[in-house]
């Protein structure tokens, strides 16, 4: 039996418009079920007709999906079931999905009637969603709009549209247990959309950083867990949403995209928030709209978050008066890497101010945030460096500082193995100020006694050493 043919025959019948336009809609199961001459069939009667369905499917999935093995049998049988028994196995759907993408998709050479058959497809999906919506894990409403829309992209890519309403759906209800094909396809079909004017340029950005979130949540979950297939996926994944979005993301589109929504709304808190957050993730917070922004931002809605996105921008610009006042503000940041780098700056800004003590008391609260990150020792031993000459006058007391300041290096990277570098070319630049081994001598002291310096603000305990010499 060909079903295209018999489709076509019944299509031409004589029948009222407001029937044409639902078989336009739903065509094959409507027409089909019509075409077999199904009655309704009792409830007693669908374990039967589901087992002989997916015996006849077990059939042809042997045969390799030859699209005439029992396919009359296998579609009369399912039908039935389909149709009068909605509620009986999650199966039926499932089973629906791979007969019409199989058996009918993928076989036709017709447009028309491929598009009929897509039709059905959907409505097998929806109706999955309606009997079958939650599974062992809870809801899968997602996960099967999902799959509803990378089905509609594969077999029929013209209906984006469609697509792009079923992936949004998924990323919607599942959040961070977004399947990453589902986030993949989405952010492609929202690139596509933008391109054909059907969305506006800003749901890139604003998608993307969403979605991104979203992965990088799950490289850190799969990471810790050491789940290598997930985190290869999630990483694919986050290396196409970077590629895909580069042709809309430099920091000049960024501001011509977001200037006139922020000059039309300069007092909405939450696009002021979305703002801030694209231009921060893409690392353009040096431009005037990121300032103003932020300064906004921080008039409508003050917060330690807002504190920081201005402080940073006027350490930007050099404006450190202006910068330490929100710093400070931004140390109360709910977010710890923000609070944490807000000391950091602090601590820096004073020692450029040649406020020594102050710096070390911010780069040590710095610390206590982060106590994987060795940045702060790494600026506690410059302090030291640069105030050497407050702790002693002559070629001996005079670079004493120098020990502290190396002693702080160590810990930088012992604290921090990524500053090891960094650290050793330190250690290495500052050994050279140490004392000659002389003036240690003169001045009564030997090479490993403990040295603590009194006569300034350190008041650290040490290590008497000598200056590398020159090879």
């Amino acid at each position: 039996m060909v079903y295209e043919e018999e489709i076509s025959i019944i299509r031409n019948q004589s029948i009222n418009k407001k029937i044409k336009m639902k078989i336009r809609r739903f065509l094959f199961l409507s027409l089909a079920f019509v075409l077999i001459g199904s009655n309704v069939v009792k409830a007693q009667d669908c374990e039967t007709d589901y087992s002989l369905y997916r015996e006849y499917l077990s059939h042809w999935k042997q045969a390799k999906y030859n699209p005439q093995n029992n396919k009359p049998q296998l579609i009369t049988s399912w039908i039935n079931v389909y149709n009068n028994c909605p509620e009986l196995r999650r199966n039926t759907y499932l089973d629906g999905v791979t007969i019409m993408s199989y058996a009918f998709i993928r076989t036709t050479k017709d447009a028309a009637l491929k598009d009929k058959y897509v039709d059905t497809l959907i409505m097998i999906y929806d109706k999955r969603a309606q009997y079958f919506p939650n599974g062992k894990n809870g809801s899968q409403v997602g996960n099967i709009m999902g799959r509803k829309g990378l089905d509609i992209l594969t077999w029929a890519p013209q209906r984006y549209e469609e697509a792009y309403t079923a992936l949004k759906q998924a990323i919607d209800l599942d959040g961070n247990n977004s399947n990453y094909a589902f986030i993949d396809a989405y952010f492609n079909v929202v690139v596509t959309m933008v391109k054909e004017g059907k969305l506006e340029e800003s749901t890139i950005l604003d998608e993307y950083s969403r979605l991104m979130e979203i992965v990088d949540h799950n490289i850190k979950v799969n990471t810790e867990m050491a789940n290598e297939k997930n985190l290869n996926n999630f990483n694919a994944t986050k290396a196409n949403l970077d590629v895909a979005v580069q042709p809309y993301a430099n920091c000049e589109d960024l501001v011509r995209i977001y200037q006139p929504k922020f000059d039309a709304n300069p007092n909405d808190v939450e696009l002021l928030t979305k703002i801030a957050e694209v231009l921060e993730k893409r690392k353009c917070d040096d431009s005037p709209l990121y300032l103003a922004v932020a300064v906004n931002l921080h008039k409508v809605n003050p917060s330690p978050e807002s504190a920081y996105l201005i402080g940073k921008k006027y350490l930007a610009d050099k404006d450190y008066n202006q910068a330490v006042t929100y710093l400070l503000q931004a140390t109360k940041c709910e977010n710890v890497e923000w609070a944490h780098q807000s000391y950091i700056y602090l601590a820096q800004i004073m020692n450029m101010n040649k406020n020594y003590e102050q710096g070390r008391d911010y780069a040590r609260k710095a610390y206590a945030l982060d106590k994987s990150n060795g940045r702060p020792f790494i600026i506690i031993g410059q302090l030291y460096a640069a105030s050497a000459k407050d702790c002693g006058t002559g070629n001996f007391y005079s670079k004493t500082a120098f020990w502290a300041a190396v002693d702080q290096f160590v810990k930088a990277k012992s604290v921090d193995p990524s500053l090891a570098s960094e650290a050793n070319e330190l250690i290495n630049a500052y050994s050279h100020y140490f004392p000659a081994i002389e003036d240690i001598f003169f001045n009564g002291f030997e090479e490993g006694q403990d040295f603590t310096l009194e006569n300034c603000w350190i008041k650290e305990t040490t290590k008497v050493r000598a200056a590398k010499v020159a090879e």
